[in-house]
Protein backbone atom coordinates (compact mmCIF):
# COMPACT_ATOMS: atom_id res chain seq x y z
CA UNK A 1 0.00 0.00 0.00
CA UNK A 2 1.05 3.71 -1.06
CA UNK A 3 2.46 5.46 1.71
CA UNK A 4 1.78 9.24 2.36
CA UNK A 5 4.76 11.26 3.81
CA UNK A 6 3.78 11.30 7.46
CA UNK A 7 3.26 7.96 7.33
CA UNK A 8 6.74 7.48 5.87
CA UNK A 9 8.36 9.18 8.63
CA UNK A 10 6.22 7.44 11.10
CA UNK A 11 7.42 4.50 10.15
CA UNK A 12 11.05 5.86 9.92
CA UNK A 13 11.25 6.87 13.40
CA UNK A 14 10.81 3.04 14.76
CA UNK A 15 12.60 1.22 11.77
CA UNK A 16 15.56 0.98 13.24
CA UNK A 17 16.96 0.19 16.36
CA UNK A 18 19.06 3.00 16.85
CA UNK A 19 17.87 6.80 16.45
CA UNK A 20 21.44 7.56 15.77
CA UNK A 21 23.97 4.71 14.05
CA UNK A 22 26.76 6.17 13.03
CA UNK A 23 28.66 4.62 10.33
CA UNK A 24 28.70 4.78 6.59
CA UNK A 25 28.86 0.87 5.04
CA UNK A 26 24.63 0.77 5.61
CA UNK A 27 24.03 4.15 3.56
CA UNK A 28 27.02 3.81 1.49
CA UNK A 29 25.81 0.66 -0.16
CA UNK A 30 22.67 1.50 -0.95
CA UNK A 31 23.62 5.01 -2.30
CA UNK A 32 25.73 2.51 -4.31
CA UNK A 33 22.42 0.51 -5.09
CA UNK A 34 21.14 3.59 -6.76
CA UNK A 35 23.76 4.29 -8.81
CA UNK A 36 25.74 7.25 -7.07
CA UNK A 37 25.44 10.13 -9.15
CA UNK A 38 27.59 13.21 -8.65
CA UNK A 39 25.13 15.57 -6.98
CA UNK A 40 25.80 19.19 -8.52
CA UNK A 41 28.41 20.72 -10.44
CA UNK A 42 30.09 21.83 -7.16
CA UNK A 43 29.74 20.35 -3.67
CA UNK A 44 30.24 21.47 -0.54
CA UNK A 45 30.25 19.90 2.83
CA UNK A 46 29.80 22.01 6.46
CA UNK A 47 30.66 20.62 9.47
CA UNK A 48 31.06 21.76 12.97
CA UNK A 49 29.14 21.99 16.74
CA UNK A 50 27.78 25.95 15.84
CA UNK A 51 27.28 27.90 12.91
CA UNK A 52 26.21 25.05 10.34
CA UNK A 53 23.00 26.04 9.69
CA UNK A 54 24.02 29.89 9.10
CA UNK A 55 26.68 28.95 6.35
CA UNK A 56 24.45 26.88 4.68
CA UNK A 57 21.88 29.68 4.67
CA UNK A 58 24.62 31.87 3.59
CA UNK A 59 25.55 30.03 0.30
CA UNK A 60 21.77 29.69 -0.43
CA UNK A 61 21.44 33.24 -0.29
CA UNK A 62 24.90 34.35 -2.07
CA UNK A 63 24.06 31.67 -5.22
CA UNK A 64 20.47 32.82 -5.47
CA UNK A 65 21.46 36.34 -5.39
CA UNK A 66 23.68 35.71 -8.74
CA UNK A 67 20.81 33.32 -10.15
CA UNK A 68 22.61 30.28 -9.66
CA UNK A 69 20.61 27.48 -8.97
CA UNK A 70 21.53 25.82 -5.42
CA UNK A 71 20.31 22.89 -3.42
CA UNK A 72 20.66 22.47 0.02
CA UNK A 73 20.58 20.09 2.97
CA UNK A 74 20.31 20.64 6.84
CA UNK A 75 18.89 18.99 10.00
CA UNK A 76 16.84 18.86 12.28
CA UNK A 77 14.21 20.63 10.58
CA UNK A 78 11.85 23.20 13.10
CA UNK A 79 8.90 22.84 11.77
CA UNK A 80 8.10 20.88 8.85
CA UNK A 81 9.97 18.14 7.85
CA UNK A 82 10.45 19.41 4.30
CA UNK A 83 12.32 22.25 5.61
CA UNK A 84 15.39 19.74 5.44
CA UNK A 85 16.07 19.61 1.60
CA UNK A 86 15.38 22.71 -0.46
CA UNK A 87 16.40 23.81 -3.82
CA UNK A 88 16.64 27.54 -4.40
CA UNK A 89 15.25 28.21 -1.41
CA UNK A 90 11.95 26.72 -1.83
CA UNK A 91 11.39 23.17 0.73
CA UNK A 92 11.04 20.18 -1.22
CA UNK A 93 7.47 19.04 -2.51
CA UNK A 94 5.45 15.92 -0.02
CA UNK A 95 5.13 14.39 -3.45
CA UNK A 96 9.00 14.44 -4.46
CA UNK A 97 9.75 13.17 -0.72
CA UNK A 98 7.68 10.13 -1.14
CA UNK A 99 8.90 9.53 -4.87
CA UNK A 100 12.43 9.52 -2.53
CA UNK A 101 11.44 7.14 -0.12
CA UNK A 102 10.00 4.75 -2.22
CA UNK A 103 12.85 4.95 -4.59
CA UNK A 104 15.16 4.36 -1.53
CA UNK A 105 13.01 1.12 -0.26
CA UNK A 106 13.49 -0.28 -3.66
CA UNK A 107 17.43 -0.11 -3.57
CA UNK A 108 17.78 -0.84 -0.24
CA UNK A 109 16.99 -5.15 0.36
CA UNK A 110 17.20 -5.91 3.64
CA UNK A 111 19.43 -2.96 5.07
CA UNK A 112 18.09 -1.17 7.84
CA UNK A 113 18.80 2.78 7.65
CA UNK A 114 18.05 5.60 10.86
CA UNK A 115 15.60 8.07 10.31
CA UNK A 116 18.84 10.43 9.20
CA UNK A 117 20.17 8.22 6.47
CA UNK A 118 16.98 8.26 5.32
CA UNK A 119 16.62 11.82 5.09
CA UNK A 120 19.93 12.46 3.92
CA UNK A 121 19.99 9.65 0.85
CA UNK A 122 16.15 11.36 -0.01
CA UNK A 123 18.33 14.58 -0.53
CA UNK A 124 21.21 13.71 -2.28
CA UNK A 125 18.61 11.62 -4.59
CA UNK A 126 16.48 14.58 -5.24
CA UNK A 127 19.70 16.66 -5.71
CA UNK A 128 21.03 14.12 -8.30
CA UNK A 129 17.97 14.41 -10.58
CA UNK A 130 18.10 17.83 -10.36
CA UNK A 131 21.52 18.69 -11.12
CA UNK A 132 21.75 22.24 -9.53
CA UNK A 133 24.92 23.79 -9.70
CA UNK A 134 25.59 24.19 -6.26
CA UNK A 135 24.88 21.97 -3.20
CA UNK A 136 25.64 21.85 0.23
CA UNK A 137 25.31 19.37 2.55
CA UNK A 138 25.07 20.27 6.32
CA UNK A 139 26.82 17.40 8.30
CA UNK A 140 24.28 16.27 10.74
CA UNK A 141 26.56 14.60 13.65
CA UNK A 142 30.58 14.96 13.62
CA UNK A 143 31.94 14.22 10.17
CA UNK A 144 33.90 11.11 9.90
CA UNK A 145 30.93 8.83 10.42
CA UNK A 146 28.01 10.72 9.23
CA UNK A 147 26.14 9.72 6.63
CA UNK A 148 27.17 13.17 4.28
CA UNK A 149 30.38 11.91 4.56
CA UNK A 150 29.59 9.27 1.69
CA UNK A 151 29.72 12.22 -0.67
CA UNK A 152 33.52 13.49 -1.81
CA UNK A 153 33.29 17.85 -1.69
CA UNK A 154 34.77 19.71 -3.52
CA UNK A 155 34.90 22.08 -0.64
CA UNK A 156 34.69 21.86 3.49
CA UNK A 157 33.79 24.54 6.08
CA UNK A 158 34.31 23.62 9.40
CA UNK A 159 32.62 26.17 11.91
CA UNK A 160 33.58 26.57 15.46
CA UNK A 161 33.88 23.60 17.44
CA UNK A 162 33.02 23.18 21.10
CA UNK A 163 31.29 20.60 23.74
CA UNK A 164 28.03 18.60 22.11
CA UNK A 165 27.18 15.49 21.86
CA UNK A 166 30.45 14.48 24.02
CA UNK A 167 28.80 10.37 24.42
CA UNK A 168 29.09 10.07 20.63
CA UNK A 169 32.02 12.44 19.39
CA UNK A 170 34.44 12.52 22.59
CA UNK A 171 34.93 14.17 25.99
CA UNK A 172 37.54 16.71 24.75
CA UNK A 173 38.06 19.60 21.92
CA UNK A 174 40.76 18.08 20.18
CA UNK A 175 39.18 15.07 19.89
CA UNK A 176 35.87 16.17 18.78
CA UNK A 177 37.59 18.08 15.91
CA UNK A 178 39.77 15.16 15.09
CA UNK A 179 35.87 13.64 14.02
CA UNK A 180 34.84 16.86 12.14
CA UNK A 181 38.13 16.77 10.18
CA UNK A 182 37.23 13.28 8.97
CA UNK A 183 35.32 14.95 5.76
CA UNK A 184 38.55 16.71 4.56
CA UNK A 185 39.51 15.26 1.40
CA UNK A 186 43.33 15.42 0.01
CA UNK A 187 43.67 18.65 -2.15
CA UNK A 188 40.51 20.39 -0.85
CA UNK A 189 39.56 23.55 0.25
CA UNK A 190 38.66 24.09 3.36
CA UNK A 191 37.29 27.25 5.20
CA UNK A 192 37.99 28.19 8.85
CA UNK A 193 35.50 30.75 10.11
CA UNK A 194 36.64 30.57 13.48
CA UNK A 195 39.39 32.81 14.55
CA UNK A 196 40.89 30.09 16.48
CA UNK A 197 40.05 26.64 15.22
CA UNK A 198 41.69 23.60 16.82
CA UNK A 199 45.20 22.84 16.31
CA UNK A 200 44.27 19.09 14.91
CA UNK A 201 42.08 20.81 11.96
CA UNK A 202 45.32 22.47 10.85
CA UNK A 203 47.17 19.64 11.13
CA UNK A 204 44.46 17.51 9.69
CA UNK A 205 44.57 19.95 6.37
CA UNK A 206 48.38 19.98 6.23
CA UNK A 207 48.71 16.39 6.21
CA UNK A 208 46.24 16.57 3.11
CA UNK A 209 47.45 19.00 1.11
CA UNK A 210 44.42 20.52 1.94
CA UNK A 211 44.45 24.83 1.30
CA UNK A 212 43.04 26.09 3.92
CA UNK A 213 41.83 29.69 4.93
CA UNK A 214 41.33 30.91 8.10
CA UNK A 215 39.13 33.48 8.94
CA UNK A 216 41.22 36.59 10.85
CA UNK A 217 44.05 35.43 8.34
CA UNK A 218 42.75 34.74 4.89
CA UNK A 219 39.36 35.46 5.25
CA UNK A 220 39.91 39.01 6.82
CA UNK A 221 36.43 41.07 7.93
CA UNK A 222 36.69 44.62 9.33
CA UNK A 223 33.50 45.90 10.97
CA UNK A 224 33.30 49.43 10.25
CA UNK A 225 30.79 52.31 10.50
CA UNK A 226 30.10 52.25 6.67
CA UNK A 227 29.58 48.20 6.25
CA UNK A 228 32.18 45.68 6.43
CA UNK A 229 34.65 45.45 4.60
CA UNK A 230 35.43 41.82 3.29
CA UNK A 231 39.86 41.08 2.29
CA UNK A 232 39.13 37.32 0.75
CA UNK A 233 40.46 35.38 -1.91
CA UNK A 234 38.60 36.49 -4.61
CA UNK A 235 36.71 39.05 -3.17
CA UNK A 236 37.61 42.69 -1.77
CA UNK A 237 34.95 44.82 -0.81
CA UNK A 238 32.53 46.50 1.20
CA UNK A 239 29.21 45.02 2.39
CA UNK A 240 26.03 46.25 4.54
CA UNK A 241 25.57 45.00 7.86
CA UNK A 242 23.36 41.65 7.60
CA UNK A 243 19.70 42.23 8.02
CA UNK A 244 18.71 39.18 9.39
CA UNK A 245 21.56 37.30 10.18
CA UNK A 246 22.45 38.94 13.79
CA UNK A 247 25.78 38.94 15.59
CA UNK A 248 29.40 39.47 15.03
CA UNK A 249 29.87 35.44 14.90
CA UNK A 250 28.45 35.50 11.38
CA UNK A 251 30.83 37.45 9.70
CA UNK A 252 33.19 34.41 10.06
CA UNK A 253 30.46 32.64 8.23
CA UNK A 254 29.38 34.97 5.15
CA UNK A 255 33.07 35.31 4.66
CA UNK A 256 33.47 31.46 4.28
CA UNK A 257 30.57 31.27 2.10
CA UNK A 258 31.87 34.16 -0.35
CA UNK A 259 35.50 32.43 -0.71
CA UNK A 260 34.25 28.97 -0.76
CA UNK A 261 32.13 30.20 -3.91
CA UNK A 262 34.70 32.78 -5.50
CA UNK A 263 36.87 30.49 -7.27
CA UNK A 264 34.52 29.88 -9.85
CA UNK A 265 31.80 32.31 -9.26
CA UNK A 266 32.19 35.91 -10.29
CA UNK A 267 30.88 37.50 -7.87
CA UNK A 268 29.41 41.26 -7.56
CA UNK A 269 29.33 43.64 -5.11
CA UNK A 270 25.85 44.70 -5.36
CA UNK A 271 24.34 40.89 -5.29
CA UNK A 272 26.45 40.50 -2.20
CA UNK A 273 24.56 43.24 -0.71
CA UNK A 274 21.43 41.91 -1.74
CA UNK A 275 22.10 38.49 0.36
CA UNK A 276 23.14 40.44 3.16
CA UNK A 277 19.50 41.68 2.87
CA UNK A 278 18.02 38.31 2.55
CA UNK A 279 19.93 35.98 4.05
CA UNK A 280 18.03 34.49 7.50
CA UNK A 281 18.25 31.34 9.69
CA UNK A 282 14.96 30.75 11.40
CA UNK A 283 15.45 30.80 14.92
CA UNK A 284 18.93 32.00 15.27
CA UNK A 285 18.63 35.15 17.17
CA UNK A 286 15.46 36.08 15.68
CA UNK A 287 14.21 39.12 17.26
CA UNK A 288 10.28 40.14 17.18
CA UNK A 289 9.01 43.40 17.82
CA UNK A 290 6.34 43.63 20.11
CA UNK A 291 5.05 44.52 24.02
CA UNK A 292 6.46 42.38 25.21
CA UNK A 293 8.89 41.10 22.42
CA UNK A 294 9.74 37.63 21.47
CA UNK A 295 13.75 36.56 20.65
CA UNK A 296 13.95 33.18 19.44
CA UNK A 297 17.27 31.26 19.71
CA UNK A 298 17.91 27.15 19.39
CA UNK A 299 21.39 27.84 21.34
CA UNK A 300 21.36 24.29 22.84
CA UNK A 301 24.69 24.13 24.07
CA UNK A 302 27.42 26.00 26.07
CA UNK A 303 28.95 27.88 22.86
CA UNK A 304 25.47 28.63 21.33
CA UNK A 305 24.76 29.96 24.78
CA UNK A 306 27.67 32.05 25.35
CA UNK A 307 26.43 33.73 21.34
CA UNK A 308 22.94 34.43 23.17
CA UNK A 309 23.97 36.22 26.37
CA UNK A 310 26.37 38.50 23.80
CA UNK A 311 23.60 39.25 21.92
CA UNK A 312 21.42 39.92 24.95
CA UNK A 313 24.02 42.00 26.74
CA UNK A 314 24.33 44.25 23.59
CA UNK A 315 20.57 44.21 22.44
CA UNK A 316 19.16 47.91 24.29
CA UNK A 317 16.24 46.82 27.21
CA UNK A 318 13.76 49.54 26.16
CA UNK A 319 13.67 49.54 30.06
CA UNK A 320 12.58 46.13 30.32
CA UNK A 321 13.31 42.83 31.83
CA UNK A 322 14.71 40.12 29.84
CA UNK A 323 12.19 37.08 30.83
CA UNK A 324 13.78 32.88 29.74
CA UNK A 325 11.42 30.59 28.45
CA UNK A 326 13.35 27.60 28.38
CA UNK A 327 13.65 23.75 28.16
CA UNK A 328 17.20 22.18 27.84
CA UNK A 329 17.03 18.35 26.76
CA UNK A 330 18.62 16.39 29.58
CA UNK A 331 21.98 15.21 27.52
CA UNK A 332 22.73 18.72 27.35
CA UNK A 333 25.16 20.61 29.74
CA UNK A 334 22.46 22.61 31.64
CA UNK A 335 24.69 24.14 34.09
CA UNK A 336 26.83 25.41 31.55
CA UNK A 337 23.98 27.30 29.75
CA UNK A 338 22.42 28.69 32.84
CA UNK A 339 25.95 29.85 33.87
CA UNK A 340 26.29 31.59 30.30
CA UNK A 341 22.90 33.53 30.55
CA UNK A 342 22.44 33.98 34.00
CA UNK A 343 23.87 37.47 33.89
CA UNK A 344 21.73 38.91 31.38
CA UNK A 345 18.27 37.01 32.34
CA UNK A 346 15.55 38.86 35.03
CA UNK A 347 13.21 35.61 35.49
CA UNK A 348 13.25 32.07 34.68
CA UNK A 349 10.14 30.22 33.11
CA UNK A 350 11.34 26.57 32.75
CA UNK A 351 9.57 24.20 31.48
CA UNK A 352 9.14 20.84 30.94
CA UNK A 353 8.96 18.73 27.18
CA UNK A 354 8.02 15.39 26.84
CA UNK A 355 10.20 12.34 25.69
CA UNK A 356 13.22 10.44 26.40
CA UNK A 357 15.71 13.18 26.01
CA UNK A 358 13.10 15.82 27.48
CA UNK A 359 14.08 16.92 31.09
CA UNK A 360 11.61 17.74 33.83
CA UNK A 361 10.66 20.92 35.24
CA UNK A 362 12.02 19.89 38.64
CA UNK A 363 15.16 18.65 37.00
CA UNK A 364 15.26 22.03 35.26
CA UNK A 365 15.01 23.61 38.39
CA UNK A 366 17.40 21.77 40.27
CA UNK A 367 20.33 22.33 37.62
CA UNK A 368 19.42 26.42 37.68
CA UNK A 369 19.89 26.59 41.51
CA UNK A 370 23.42 24.70 41.56
CA UNK A 371 23.96 26.96 38.68
CA UNK A 372 23.95 29.85 41.30
CA UNK A 373 20.15 31.43 39.79
CA UNK A 374 18.55 32.27 42.64
CA UNK A 375 15.48 30.19 43.70
CA UNK A 376 12.68 32.59 43.62
CA UNK A 377 13.63 34.17 40.43
CA UNK A 378 12.72 30.48 38.47
CA UNK A 379 9.42 29.84 37.17
CA UNK A 380 8.41 26.06 36.53
CA UNK A 381 6.17 24.46 34.86
CA UNK A 382 5.09 21.21 33.45
CA UNK A 383 5.11 22.02 30.03
CA UNK A 384 5.09 24.47 26.92
CA UNK A 385 1.49 25.84 26.80
CA UNK A 386 1.57 26.37 30.66
CA UNK A 387 5.02 28.15 30.37
CA UNK A 388 3.99 30.37 27.69
CA UNK A 389 0.93 31.59 29.90
CA UNK A 390 3.27 32.05 32.22
CA UNK A 391 5.61 34.00 30.74
CA UNK A 392 2.89 36.36 29.32
CA UNK A 393 1.85 36.71 32.65
CA UNK A 394 5.09 37.83 34.42
CA UNK A 395 6.01 40.14 30.97
CA UNK A 396 5.99 43.89 30.98
CA UNK A 397 5.52 45.68 27.60
CA UNK A 398 8.88 46.59 27.96
CA UNK A 399 10.49 43.27 28.52
CA UNK A 400 12.36 40.86 26.36
CA UNK A 401 10.56 37.16 26.40
CA UNK A 402 13.87 34.82 25.08
CA UNK A 403 13.21 31.53 24.66
CA UNK A 404 16.01 29.09 24.05
CA UNK A 405 17.32 25.50 25.00
CA UNK A 406 16.83 23.00 21.51
CA UNK A 407 14.86 22.86 18.33
CA UNK A 408 11.80 21.44 20.40
CA UNK A 409 11.48 24.18 23.05
CA UNK A 410 11.59 26.86 20.10
CA UNK A 411 9.13 24.81 17.99
CA UNK A 412 6.32 24.01 20.46
CA UNK A 413 6.39 27.67 21.70
CA UNK A 414 6.43 29.41 18.16
CA UNK A 415 3.53 27.19 17.28
CA UNK A 416 1.21 28.45 20.29
CA UNK A 417 2.55 32.33 20.17
CA UNK A 418 2.96 32.84 16.18
CA UNK A 419 -0.14 32.73 13.91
Amino acid sequence: MKRTLSEWLDWQETAHDKAWDLGLKRVSTVWQALGAPRLATHIITVAGTNGKGSCVCWIEAICRAHGVSVASFTSPHLHDYRERIRFDGEWVTADALVAAFETIDAARGDISLSYFEWSALAAFWLTAQRQPTVAVLEVGLGGRLDATNIIDADAAIITRIGLDHQDWLGHDIPTIAAEKAGILRPGQRVYLPDAHPPAVLCERTAALGASTYRYGQELRVDAQADGLHLDLPGYHGTLPYPTHMHGAHQYGHLAAAIAALAPWLTLDTAKLAAACASAQNPARLTLIDGEPRWLYDVAHNADSAEILARYLHDLPRRGGRTIALCSILRDKDQHAIYRHLAPEIDEWVLSGLPGARGSDSATLTAHAIEAGIPREHIHPCDDIPTACRRARVLANPADTIAVFGSFVTVAAVQKEQLP
